[in-house]
């Protein structure tokens, strides 16, 4: 059983409207929760790291949020403490986590979920020792990551990283990399090394990926210029990428990726995370994700995976 209440991260940058989701979210599930806000960058991290390991974590935001959250709880179990489970409360401008699990973003749905708590283990990916729940990618997706617009993306969401896509099939850069997989090499335009089978959303990147598989999967697409690039986004959104006859997908617990380009950017998690070259592994300290119990019992009956509970958890009630 897991101990004495909930503990909530959230961004009050997030907006007015998001602020009134979440107390609608509270109220409608009945629990009283201790809500940490976020001052900076990183602070997120900071907070996870000091949150005990008898409490449940949710973070309210995005993908990014989650993803220095998850950070802060390795920081933690590197320093050698237990660490509570980590859930969603999908408010942010991505929310492919929750799509992946197949957690719905509204109140109804989140506040179900709240009140039905089961986990999975995750190893979670390492991007040069910076962990990742979801996906490394590096082409065209890391260059819209790195140049999308933040006032835009403020204003219109997702639409600022469609228009810098679109950009970007206009003006390609040049790219080439390196891919190392054992002693395999490959010559690729974009990859994708992914701990999930969705991408951007509802989109489809790699069918057999799976969060609670001890592999990633890679994706790597060879050709570059703006048919190559239009090609492969169309296919993405038509959930055929995988399908495509240049892409080969491999299943690895490691690779490393050097540029033949000179400086590249790295995106994690739809997040910018600095330039190659880079090294992509699993972490070995597994967290407890918290998903919907549908996901639950879909990833145990399909793969047996190494420790989930559906063993309720106790939530603190009003």
């Amino acid at each position: 059983m897991m101990g004495d209440g909930i503990t909530i991260i959230f961004n009050p940058r997030a907006g007015g409207n998001k602020q009134r989701f979440l107390s609608a979210i509270l109220q409608r599930a009945g629990v009283k929760a201790e809500l940490l806000q976020t001052t900076h960058p990183g602070h997120a991290r900071e907070l996870a790291r000091r949150v005990r390991a008898g409490r449940r974590l949710y973070v309210a935001g995005g993908d990014g949020s989650l993803n220095e959250a998850l950070n802060g709880l390795l920081d933690a179990q590197i320093d050698g403490h237990e660490v509570p489970p980590l859930g969603i409360i999908p408010l942010g401008t991505a929310n492919v986590l929750a799509v992946e699990v197949g957690l719905g973003v509204n109140t109804r749905a989140v506040a179900s979920y709240i009140h039905d708590p089961v986990y999975v283990w995750v190893r979670p990916g390492l991007l040069n020792g910076r962990a990742f729940f979801l996906m490394v990618g590096i082409g065209a997706d890391a260059d819209t990551v790195a140049n999308v617009s933040l006032r835009l993306k403020r204003l219109i969401g997702k639409g600022a990283y469609v228009l810098e896509g679109l950009r970007n099939i206009a003006f390609p850069r040049h790219r080439d990399f390196e891919v190392h997989i054992g002693r395999d090499q490959y010559r690729v335009a974009g990859v994708v090394a992914t701990h999930a089978s969705h991408y951007g959303g509802k989109f489809i990147i790699s069918p057999d990926a799976s969060l609670t598989e001890n592999k990633l999967d890679v994706v790597m697409m060879p050709a570059s210029g703006s048919l190559a690039t239009a090609r492969y986004g169309l296919a993405l959104t038509m959930n055929r990428l995988f399908r495509q006859s240049d892409v080969s997908v491999v299943r690895t617990e490691r690779l490393t990726i050097t540029s033949h380009c000179g400086p590249a950017p790295v995106q994690i998690d739809g997040e910018n995370a600095g330039a190659l070259p880079c090294e992509i592994s699993l972490s070995p300290y597994p967290v407890r994700l918290l998903v919907p119990r549908a996901y639950f019992n879909a990833t145990s009956q399909k793969d047996g995976q190494m420790g989930a509970s559906s063993q309720p958890l106790q939530i603190a009630s009003q």
